[in-house]
């Protein structure tokens, strides 16, 4: 899974939406895929927005589902989500920012994809901050279950959550962090509101460790989820990835400390967890769009002991990797892996959002793929994909401040084996998705979601935060 922390530009929601109804299956079938909420076969679509307007309450938030088809997501198809929807618990209040982050996992092992909804902005008294699961059914997400801080006061809970077995005990927990704390909730979460026991598992050893984000994924050969906090160390004023690998009974401590880039912070940075090189360990990617002149990209080698503590650097400025570094091109904003070609490796799409296009459109916004193989992650055969790519719809010409791939995923939609690349124009109010091929992904029969086609009215931005 994959992880970012870019705002969003921010799309005000018409209040008087509702969600559409979907065609059930005869039957649900195994949870083959974690974001198939209905049981379908097919790969569903869901977009977060942080700063949607609903009913007059601003940044309340809210989430859309494309429903997925034999010919991909179908935008004739959709629900949208908020908490004022009956069926999921809260009720949309400014400042709420529902749709944060969306996590595709299922949740209580029936089969159907359930959607884990962050709003870090929720007010509970003197708790602050939940996630909501949207439970998948042969209907849809037809409800929701709100989980709150399980300690800390006013922390903003659920800044960010990552989903996964990591106490091998076959239930799904959540690590869902804050500004200053890393809590394990373990499974099983219900229906009706219960789960697992809660663990702060910040402070170590004394560290003062500032969390940004966390993502999950399996690194070693133990088949256990593990996942890596990112933020900043105080006690060593640099940034750093803590690994804690999963374990039964609860991750094992102390995690293991991995230095990333600089000391500035890591604003605009995301994370994935895929096996470039397909040796069986999962490799750390971390996309840091603020490093450097125009962002990087560092990817640790995953090992029996997790990943490597010293990382492989991709910039513009590397071989065979298209472009050039340029101040401010924030290259590693968002990053997705998944085998866009067929054969066998995942690749990994790495946001540009504010790449220029030519010498005078700035922001307008690109995304690399880069290829994974026998030998790992490497330029060789990148390609880069913005407006100007044939068969991409839009003109190049009017793309200043378009931000095309401010949010990016990998995903195969139609089930042919090969990733199709969506990628999220945030100030054009724009969705591209470009099919997977045998050379990967290509403009040539790529569709184009908009606000208007989504049935969100003719907005000129949207802000898309693809799942996690």
């Amino acid at each position: 899974m994959r992880k970012r922390t870019s705002l969003l530009t921010a799309v005000l929601l018409a209040s008087g939406l509702t969600p559409l109804a979907v065609a059930a299956p005869a039957t649900a079938a195994t949870a083959k895929y974690a974001d198939d909420f209905n049981g379908d076969g097919y790969r569903d679509l869901a977009l977060g927005d942080r700063t949607a307007t609903v009913a007059g309450q601003k940044q309340a938030g809210a989430v859309v589902v494309v429903w997925g088809t034999a010919h991909g997501p179908d935008p004739a198809k959709r629900s949208l989500i908020t908490q004022n929807t009956p069926y999921i618990a809260g009720a949309a209040e400014t400042n709420d920012f529902f749709g944060t982050k969306v996590t595709a996992a299922d949740m209580n092992n029936d089969g159907y994809g359930d959607l884990v909804v962050t709003a870090p902005g929720e007010d509970a008294g003197a708790y602050r901050g939940t996630f909501t699961v949207l439970w998948g059914s042969s209907s849809g997400l037809t409800s929701g279950t709100a989980f709150g801080s399980p300690g800390c006061k006013d922390c903003g809970f659920a800044q960010d959550v990552a989903v996964g077995d990591f106490t091998a005990d076959g239930k799904q927990d959540v690590v869902a962090i804050t500004g200053d704390y890393v809590y394990l909730v373990r499974g099983p979460f219900t229906k009706s509101g219960s789960h697992g026991t809660a663990t702060n598992l910040d402070p170590i050893d004394g560290e003062d460790i500032k969390p940004d984000l966390v993502v999950s994924g399996k690194v070693t050969k133990d088949g256990t989820a593990d996942f890596a906090v990112l933020g900043y160390d105080s006690n060593t004023s640099t940034n750093r990835a803590w690994f804690y690998r999963g374990a039964a009974g609860g991750p094992a401590l102390p995690p293991r400390k991995i230095g990333l880039l600089g000391n500035s912070g890591l604003m605009n940075a995301s994370a994935t967890v895929a096996d470039f090189d397909k040796d069986g360990y999962g490799d750390l990617a971390v996309g840091m769009g603020a490093a450097g002149k125009g962002g990087a990209v560092r990817v640790f080698k995953g090992t029996a002991q997790g990943p490597s503590t010293t990382g492989t650097t991709f910039t513009q400025a590397t071989t065979d990797v298209p472009g050039a570094p340029e101040s401010g091109d924030r290259f590693g904003n968002d990053l997705s892996a998944a085998d866009t070609n067929g054969d066998g490796y995942p690749d990994l799409a790495v946001g540009i959002p504010c790449e220029m296009i030519g010498d005078s459109l700035f922001r307008a916004g690109a995304v690399t793929v880069l290829r994974g193989g026998t030998g790992g992650l490497t330029g060789r055969g990148s390609r880069l994909y913005d407006v100007g790519t044939p068969g991409v719809e839009g003109d190049p010409a009017e793309e200043d401040d378009a931000w095309f791939g401010a949010s990016v995923l990998l995903r195969d939609f139609n089930r042919d084996g090969r990733a199709e690349l969506v990628a999220a124009a945030t100030e054009a109010g724009r969705l591209h998705i470009l099919p997977g091929t045998s050379s990967g992904p290509t403009g040539t029969g790529s569709s184009l979601l908009t606000t208007q086609s989504l049935g969100l009215g003719d907005r000129s931005y949207f802000g898309a935060a693809l799942p996690d």
